[in-house]
């Protein structure tokens, strides 16, 4: 598994690129991003999807499926009205007997610089 800890502004748009290790075909995978309050909740506040032929048209796009390379794209509006902090980050395979966690971590919210 995969650790990952990274922050974003209030009012910011970021891409998340994730390179599994050792690399691992992941071709008709579908994966699951998923920010939280704290680990093991049943809902999040940020949730992507990707599944194969859907060209990442739920915010995960595979940028390399022989490799294990996809990015996750966060918008602002992900954690808009949340309070400042730290919250449970983590992906996952979600395939039909083959649950597998992929990463964990951080996404640190912070106050943006922007006006």
């Amino acid at each position: 598994m995969i650790f990952t800890d990274f922050s974003l502004g209030r009012y910011e748009d970021g891409v998340l690129t994730v390179t599994l290790t050792p690399p691992t075909p992941i071709g008709g995978w579908t994966i699951r991003f998923m920010a939280q309050r704290h680990f093991g909740g049943l809902s999040g506040y940020a949730v992507k999807y990707t599944a194969s032929g859907l060209d990442g048209m739920s915010g995960i796009t595979i940028t390399n499926s022989g490799l294990g390379i996809f990015n996750i794209q966060l918008n602002s509006s992900d954690m808009s009205g949340l309070p400042f902090g730290n919250y449970a980050t983590g992906s996952e395979r979600l395939d039909s007997g083959q649950r597998t966690d992929l990463t964990q971590g951080f996404w640190s919210l912070n106050p943006s610089t922007a006006p």
